[in-house]
């Protein structure tokens, strides 16, 4: 019975773009297809902002988020636009590189390969380390706000500044749980169609 190995596939096969990769010492070795589902999930995550700050201890709501929650623009909704807009965008360029490999198929020349292989890898880590962080801190602040006013008035003692502190950016919680969220599904229809534009294609695995 084989077993198939992907790596030496890649290796000996005629796909200048797979032999390259599997070449590359990366922490980012999966499909273009998993890395745009990853990503949409970080987004539904950060969709989850206005729910989250919903239901906030009220003290802490009555203190920092006077009014209504979703049309506040705290200093965590700038945080979380941050992450939504790096994740979102390097998502898209993803996509982008993904459309151009389909383009240009069995064809691409080394260099071609090189050039795609560079971009993927700036789009994996602004993606994955960069919007990751900025995902995770986030998520982050809005654990502190459920330790209550307490919490933030220590965390902001130890010189820390209060993330449920009004920006004045004009960034609102909703806007930032309504672009998540349409980014997310957006990815994740493109990472079914270049899913299934690869397989008509014939390529042998995902891209």
């Amino acid at each position: 019975m084989s077993v198939e190995d992907p790596i030496a596939d890649a290796l000996l096969g005629e796909s200048a773009y797979e032999r390259l990769q599997a070449e590359r010492h990366s922490l980012f070795q999966q499909s273009l297809t998993q890395k745009l589902t990853w990503q949409s999930y970080l987004l539904f995550s950060l969709a989850a902002l206005y729910p989250a700050l919903a239901v906030l201890p009220g003290a802490l709501r009555r203190a920092y988020l006077p009014g209504s929650v979703g049309f506040s623009t705290p200093k965590v909704a700038f945080v979380g636009l941050v992450a939504v807009s790096l994740v979102a965008l390097t998502g898209l360029g993803h996509a982008g590189v993904g459309l151009w490999r389909l383009r240009l198929g069995r064809t691409m020349n080394e260099t071609q390969a090189r050039e795609l292989l560079n971009a993927e890898a700036v789009c994996s880590l602004l993606g994955f380390f960069t919007g990751g962080f900025a995902t995770t801190m986030t998520h982050a602040f809005v654990l502190l706000g459920f330790g209550g006013v307490s919490a933030v008035e220590r965390y902001v003692a130890v010189g820390g500044e209060n993330p449920f502190a009004q920006a004045g950016l004009g960034v609102s919680v909703v806007d930032v749980s309504v672009l998540a969220l349409v980014s997310a599904v957006c990815l994740l229809i493109l990472a079914a169609l270049l899913s299934v534009e690869a397989s008509v294609r014939g390529f042998g695995r995902d891209l």
